[in-house]
């Protein structure tokens, strides 16, 4: 076992119990969370009402160790409640009535992106939807090519959801810019086990959830913007704590908060900021380049493994082309009675946690608690599953 492994497995119970390598999807729980819960019941069973004033500034503490991961200082970032009404904030701030009108994704998107601006075009949008050669991934200059003069808003994902590829988001971003362009990061499925630095970057805006490799639960992510556009940005999808005085209760139009503020809508979602908080520390205490080394390697043994097997690796196999996820077809190469489906669902119930996305294969993540031990196993498993059906 691995130092990384030695000094963390013990911090995520599920590990005793099951080979978990579905990190791409919901992290592992650590046991420090329990823990954090009970003090929330607690501020809120002995506090009532006046818990508000330690629960509001969490979200600005909880926010800079998210910006710590992504390199990001703590004013930048806020919490928002998932991608979709993130990017429904942004897409708010945009102004789609003249002709820079366009906006670039690619067909690999989560689903979300591809409804949520599909949706703005009842506003003005413009969508422009870059095809994929082999359903894996894109090549950045097609991406590039359909940037220009027009485009208002580039929304990228830095890794694709179903493939685990990893896109180039420099060169677009660089592209973007150079035609007075935006781009919106979707970072869901790469920060915490694919470094990002978004002032070396120059992003313009990104969002996350802590629900897949920062493992912090469901229910809070987190969105960065460029300071200096903070200012620019004026949402129309507006809520009561996007004020400056919220409190005051002021009509009939809102008074911005200064900063990232004026992105807060809702009452806030104070026990996903809870369950958050280990995890971050964890994750900011090790260093994401250091979890990258490691996944790197746990993610070519199971490529390895693949070929040895003859199953069928559909994800890129580069090392600077694959994010923290693998997905295997069992199937790819040679059949067996069981389709992919099937030969899953039997892995999660020998207690190996995987997950299956049509219509490429099982998805295999393993994070940093996992260890070459148990990749073998979990491939190991897979092709006695294969053999014996």
């Amino acid at each position: 076992m691995d130092e990384l492994a030695k000094k963390y497995r013990s911090h995520f119970p599920i590990l005793e119990s099951s080979c978990y390598m579905i990190s791409n999807s919901l992290g592992a729980m650590p046991r420090e969370v329990e823990k954090e819960l009970l003090h929330y019941t607690n501020e809120w069973q002995t506090e009532g009402v006046e818990a508000w004033h330690s629960w509001f500034p969490l979200v600005d503490t909880v926010s800079g160790l998210f910006g710590k991961i992504i390199g990001a200082e703590a004013e930048d970032v806020t919490l928002i409640h998932n991608l979709t009404i993130g990017s429904a904030l942004i897409a708010s701030c945009l102004d789609f009535s003249g002709k820079r009108n366009k906006v670039v994704f690619t067909e690999l998107h989560f689903p979300t992106i591809s409804y949520l601006w599909h949706g703005w075009q009842k506003y003005g949008a413009k969508v422009h939807l870059v095809k994929s050669d082999d359903g894996i991934h894109v090549d950045a200059q097609k991406i590039i090519d359909a940037i220009d003069e027009e485009t208002l808003i580039v929304p990228i994902s830095h890794v694709y959801f179903r493939s685990g590829g990893l896109q180039n988001i420099k060169a677009i971003i660089d592209k973007a810019h150079s035609v007075g362009a935006l781009v919106m990061v979707d970072s869901y499925q790469s920060a915490g086990v694919v470094p990002i630095d978004v002032k070396a970057l120059n992003v313009d805006i990104l969002a996350a959830g802590v629900l897949k490799w920062l493992c912090g639960g469901p229910g809070a992510a987190f969105m960065y913007v460029r300071r200096d556009l903070h200012e620019r940005f004026r949402p129309a999808i507006r809520g009561w704590l996007g004020d400056k005085d919220p409190f005051e209760f002021t009509m009939p139009d809102v008074n911005f908060a200064q900063g990232m503020h004026r992105f807060l809508t809702s009452s806030i979602q104070v026990p996903c900021l809870y369950t958050a908080v280990p995890s971050l520390k964890m994750i900011g205490e090790i260093g994401v380049e250091v979890i990258r080394e490691k996944s790197l390697g746990l993610t070519q043994r199971i490529i390895d493994r693949a070929d040895e097997y003859g199953f069928k690796v559909n994800s890129p196999r580069e090392a600077n082309r694959r994010g923290g996820a693998l997905t295997i077809d069992p199937n790819g190469i040679t059949k067996s009675k069981l389709d992919t489906k099937q030969i899953n669902e039997e892995l999660i119930r020998r207690r190996f946690t995987t997950d299956y996305r049509p219509p490429f294969g099982i998805r295999i993540a393993p994070h940093f608690y996992n260890t070459l031990e148990e990749v073998d196993a979990i491939m190991e498993e897979m092709r006695k599953i294969k053999a014996d059906s």
